[in-house]
């Protein structure tokens, strides 16, 4: 007999973290297909912006406030990407969502069926068939229907690092305003545009040719890590695929806890298209 969940959630993104916390684990079921969680923003290096902004639910203030007590999040919105996944592991143990929550599971196939979908999945234990009756897609780029929607414009990053910071922040007026401060004097994030086409083999060739040739006053820095995806632009924060199935990109927000709310406010509304946050 085939396992039956109310909601598929595809990817361990803020926004799928949100709505996961929201639905509760009899209801739903988050699958990613690495173990990483929160990646459209910690591994894109995608800083955000407007941490200051109240968020609107509990969830998110409590996640808001413990950043700033770890501080990994200052009062004027500076952030620290790297300490901020164990928080989210942590988050998702509190809520008891460990078994709602399967991570290196791969999606194979959805099949539309009378009652919902058929989702076919792989994980370590191999491959097995789910029947659910909604989808919600939270990935960058829609990988429950591949293709379908192209990034509208995505950027590569990296992590900075100073050796010896002096009188704060150090962040030279240069590079068109590329480079964010990060939370740390020592620590800022360089984020290259790109064109939507760019593969990965250029887009990093790109940036290190950037480096490479940076302007004097960058000399004291030094790369400390590349991320390992595009930060992306989606085309639309809300697509329906059909019935039942939708795309709600995580990384179509602001931050992480404006993405958090997202996926909150998406379950709590009974999947109400008039509530997708804007």
């Amino acid at each position: 007999m085939k396992e039956t969940i109310e909601t598929l959630i595809i990817g361990a993104t803020f926004t799928g973290i949100g709505l996961a916390h929201r639905l509760g684990h009899q209801e739903a079921l988050l699958v990613e297909r690495t173990t990483l969680v929160g990646h459209e923003f910690i591994n894109c290096y995608r800083t955000g912006t407007s941490w200051s902004r109240l968020p609107e639910h509990q969830l998110t203030r409590d996640f808001q406030q413990e950043l700033l007590v770890r501080q990994l999040l200052t009062s004027d919105g500076k952030v620290h990407l790297g300490g901020i996944p164990p928080i989210l592991y942590k988050l998702l143990l509190k809520a008891g969502l460990s078994e709602a929550v399967q991570f290196m599971t791969e999606l194979i196939e959805i099949k539309k069926q009378a009652d919902g979908y058929d989702v076919t999945l792989f994980d370590v234990s191999g491959i097995r068939t789910i029947r659910a009756h909604r989808i919600v897609d939270t990935t960058s780029d829609c990988r429950s229907a591949p293709g379908r929607f192209p990034a509208k414009a995505k950027s590569i990053s990296a992590v900075l690092h100073h050796v010896k910071p002096a009188g704060g922040q150090l962040i030279p007026d240069v590079l068109d305003n590329r480079m964010t401060a990060g939370a740390f004097a020592s620590e800022a994030y360089l984020q290259l545009p790109l064109p939507a086409s760019a593969d990965w083999t250029g887009a990093r060739q790109t940036l290190h040719n950037v480096w490479k040739d940076r302007p004097e006053e960058l000399k004291g820095w030094t790369i400390a890590a590349v991320a390992d995806e595009f930060t992306v632009t989606p085309t639309s924060r809300f697509e329906e695929l059909k019935e039942g199935w939708v795309w709600l990109p995580s990384c179509a927000y602001d931050n992480p806890l404006v993405a958090m709310d997202a996926g909150y406010a998406y379950g709590k509304g009974g999947y109400r298209h008039d509530v997708v946050p804007t």
